[in-house]
């Protein structure tokens, strides 16, 4: 019971931030759906002239964005020490929220365009989201999980925060065909950039900074380590 309290009390910070910013932000419909959504923005002429079909040169684009995506979460180990979690979420979400709103209006403008621009512009949003992520709502939320919480409650909110986490991937990943035959692809993205500037405003407003606390300290509350 007294967990529970812990829980509700400590934790709603973080539990906005890893359902509303770390999941619904996007990242299960753009890991999924990646060709399917590059192929529709178009990304098959940018790779015509070395004769590939649709499905290769959607399937080459993805490799294209997700490249960068491994160095940036090695980055991630230094700069989180560096410049703190709360620093890189408030520097990287703003940023995941451009590359949505850049991927919405590469696939709206799609239908009118005569050259491969906006095609270009999804693989360098998707490149850009994806580094992003990475940097910010990718590792860091499940880091805070482990430092917000006391030891006393701690397995107790993991458990809690990650199953919330699956639903939500399921949710999403589940969900994005649905939406996006109702809102069309360019406007779930923008829905997707609305929910990265909630998980921004969630951020700024209630999610403390955790750098250079001890895991044993009473919720992250308690005396830094020494230096």
């Amino acid at each position: 019971g007294r967990n529970l309290i812990i829980l509700g009390g400590r934790g709603r910070g973080d539990a906005a931030l890893r359902v509303c910013g770390g999941v619904c932000v996007g990242i299960n419909a753009v890991v999924y759906y990646t060709p399917t959504v590059l192929k529709e923005a178009g990304v098959p002429r940018l790779f015509a002239s070395v004769g590939l079909d649709e499905n290769a040169a959607s399937l080459a684009a993805t490799a294209l964005a997700y490249a960068p995506r491994l160095p940036a979460m090695l980055a991630t180990i230094s700069l989180m020490d560096r410049l703190g979690r709360r620093s890189l979420l408030l520097r990287f979400i703003p940023l995941m929220a451009l590359s949505h709103l850049a991927l919405a209006a590469s696939l709206l403008h799609m239908a009118s365009a005569s050259s491969a621009l906006p095609a270009a512009a999804a693989v360098v949003a998707l490149c850009g989201y994806g580094v992003a992520f990475s940097l910010s709502l990718g590792p860091i939320p499940n880091i805070l999980t482990s430092e917000l919480f006391p030891m006393r409650a701690r397995a107790a909110a993991m458990s809690v925060s990650l199953a919330a986490q699956f639903v939500c991937n399921t949710a999403v990943g589940a969900g994005f065909p649905a939406l996006r035959a109702s809102l069309g692809s360019g406007g779930v993205f923008f829905a997707f950039a609305a929910v990265c500037a909630a998980g921004w405003l969630v951020t700024a407003v209630a999610v403390p900074e955790t750098k250079g606390r001890a895991l044993e300290d009473d919720g992250g509350e308690g005396k830094t380590k020494a230096s």
